[in-house]
């Protein structure tokens, strides 16, 4: 909000595509989508790759094209400090918080203690009703919470991991050069170090440990 640039760990990679591709990392154009949007925005040709903290799903593959891996993740919880919140069974009959369309939302759905949920466009539209004490507890991948607790100091990541997730570069199945060609951006960035100095970089003074790439399995 200070300087008004994207930065993050997703934003390094998106810049190592766009210097792969056109020789320079700023030749990229960033649209901002709803999380529910991502793989219909792929469809409609309005964007060319998503690289968004985007799960790689069986129904997903129905209409994506995923690159490898690059990150992987775990479902947790953020909560104000002092909420005397640790673990999932805490927020029994609560209200707890993840995005639209979201992995997140299903598994929350499925966990056996009831859990009142709100879904909203996106996690930082989450952490808004946590800051106004309209929810509990917000929920999704570690990695994203990690990001919205620095950005509020008063929070703090709880819980075990209450599901499992892999980040993948999103694209169009009727793009295989371009897979093959982000895949290949992926396999330097994990040989030279970029992926996990991005990582520890953005990552480092919130989760410990810190993920790490994960190694790159194709598929045919």
């Amino acid at each position: 909000p200070q300087t008004g640039e994207l930065r993050g760990s997703d934003i390094d990679l998106a810049h190592a595509i766009a210097r792969a591709i056109l020789g320079d990392p700023d030749k990229v154009q960033f649209v901002v989508l709803d999380i529910a949007d991502r793989a219909a925005a792929l469809e409609r040709g309005e964007v060319d790759v998503v690289v968004d903290h985007f799960t790689v799903t069986c129904a997903r593959q129905r209409t994506v094209e995923f690159s490898t891996p690059y990150l992987p993740a775990v479902q947790r919880l953020l909560v104000p400090i002092g909420s005397g919140v640790r673990e999932v069974e805490d927020l029994a009959g609560q209200r707890v918080c993840t995005s639209r369309g979201s992995t997140t939302e299903d598994s929350l759905r499925a966990l056996p203690v009831k859990l009142d949920v709100l879904t909203l466009r996106g996690i930082p539209d989450c952490v808004v009703a946590l800051e106004r004490g309209q929810v509990a507890a917000v929920s999704s991948d570690d990695v994203i919470l990690a990001g919205l607790a620095v950005q509020n100091p008063q929070t703090e990541i709880v819980g075990r991991p209450l599901a499992q997730a892999a980040y993948a570069v999103g694209m169009r199945p009727d793009q295989p050069d371009l897979v093959r060609f982000v895949n290949a951006v992926l396999e330097r960035s994990r040989n030279d170090g970029s992926l996990a100095a991005s990582n520890q970089r953005w990552l480092g003074g919130v989760l410990d440990p810190v993920p790490q790439p994960p190694p790159a399995r194709y598929r045919d």
